[in-house]
């Protein structure tokens, strides 16, 4: 066997490019010597090298952390080198297994949900207490939307996927809502789940509900019925309407797919809250 080898030879050997190898020599891990023609000579202990780099970084560490393991080592050096890795592999174990959980729970949400056997029937619900992330930021545009989810799926990222999630809403000023204005949010949210952090709750209580399929255009006259309904009860509107998003546009690029609840709630007369004025 030879003593050196020439770049080329070690790029076939390892299925690794010249670039890679440059950059190993670069940042010191490699110290080939040069031949008389110029070319880059690899040694055996290069040879050595490699086979610990390529190990190492098959295990998932980064090249720093190879660069400084390779500088000064021993067993007990590498043992530890192993044992955080180990830790790190664990971290990223619970994090898919939390994720797939997350993943099966949604299948289940799209499979209780697409069939939508209430579809637009308006009902009367007393719905608990919610803890949600929120962020609060008026929106103009019905389509601003998905930027304000964006903006709160970045503070949450440990928590909260886009995809795959049944629990997302927006509230929308009832103000507007009277003047039959639709696309206008004060706020949007993901409701937490049990033991998971929250920004704050959403009160419980007595809520107008109805579930529809198909575009939002539906949402204004939903809570338009939804106010007349008051209206006749003698309720009172407590609180901004909310439009949750059970099946969304993460999910299906058809909107005929899409299912979406809206919630409205309502304290008896009497109550505090602001009045539905009369249609006549």
């Amino acid at each position: 066997m030879r003593d050196y080898y020439r770049i080329g030879e070690i790029s076939a050997l390892y299925g690794i490019g010249v670039d890679s190898l440059r950059y190993y020599e670069e940042i010191g891990l490699l110290c080939p010597k040069r031949a008389d023609n110029g070319y880059r000579m690899y040694s055996i202990t290069d040879i050595w090298k490699l086979n610990i780099i390529r190990e190492l970084r098959g295990l998932g560490f980064s090249m720093e952390e190879i660069r400084r393991h390779l500088g000064h080592y021993d067993l007990k050096d590498t043992m530890a080198l192993f044992e955080s890795e180990i830790g790190r592999i664990d971290r990223q174990m619970e994090e898919l297994g939390r994720l797939k959980r997350n993943l099966a729970e949604r299948i289940r949400q799209i499979e209780r949900n697409r069939d939508c056997e209430e579809n637009g029937i308006i009902r009367k619900k007393i719905l608990p207490e919610r803890r949600v992330l929120i962020l609060t930021e008026n929106v103009t545009r019905d389509e601003d939307v998905d930027f304000l989810l964006k903006k709160l799926q970045k503070r949450h990222e440990d928590t909260l996927y886009l995809i795959g999630n049944g629990c997302l809403g927006g509230m929308m000023p009832a103000e507007r809502i009277r003047e039959g204005r639709y696309g206008f949010y004060t706020s949007v949210f993901y409701e937490s789940g049990t033991g998971e952090k929250f920004d704050c709750v959403i009160p419980g209580g007595m809520y107008y509900c109805v579930i529809y399929k198909g575009g939002y255009e539906q949402t204004i006259p939903y809570l338009s019925a939804m106010m007349e309904e008051a209206r006749r009860a003698g309720e009172k509107i407590d609180g901004d309407p909310i439009e949750l998003w059970r099946i969304h546009n993460h999910e299906t690029g058809r909107q005929e797919e899409y299912v979406t609840e809206v919630q409205l709630k309502v304290c008896p007369d009497g109550g505090a809250g602001f009045g539905v004025p009369d249609g006549s």
